[in-house]
């Protein structure tokens, strides 16, 4: 169930991603590495919150701590997926299927480093006190 919560949370993000990418991209066509980059950590802010909350439903542990591995793992994940797309942009000419090929490549990483690293937490949720063995 929640690589289909991520699944849904990456859709959603990926359209935020594409769309403010295929807008910079008309705007500064002769940037679109940096148009990729500002799109990405865009994306990335919503599908922080997002995946926080919602994929993972992982609000009982350190939210500063949940947001430093997750912005370190965007900003290892940023650089990948721009290497891969200045690549890409070597062999075919048109941006867009490019960006979504390595956005492809680059999901099923993140989701398990996301899973194992980010939004796990030693500390289990309090348990209601009419759970409590006892009382």
């Amino acid at each position: 169930m929640t690589f289909i919560r991520y699944g849904v949370v990456q859709l959603i993000a990926y359209a935020l991603d594409m769309g403010a990418f295929l807008l910079l991209i008309a705007l500064f066509e002769d940037q679109p590495v940096l148009a990729n980059i500002a799109a990405k950590s865009v994306a990335g802010v919503f599908a922080f919150f997002l995946h926080r909350h919602f994929t993972f439903q992982s609000t009982h542990g350190s939210s500063k701590a949940q947001a430093v591995r997750y912005f370190s793992l965007l900003a290892i994940n940023i650089p990948i997926a721009s290497a891969l797309f200045s690549l890409g942009l070597y062999f075919v000419d048109n941006p867009v299927p490019i960006k979504f090929f390595c956005d492809v490549v680059c999901v099923a990483l993140t989701y398990w480093i996301s899973k194992l690293f980010v939004f796990h937490s030693d500390t289990q949720p309090p348990v209601p006190a009419d759970r409590v063995e006892g009382a």
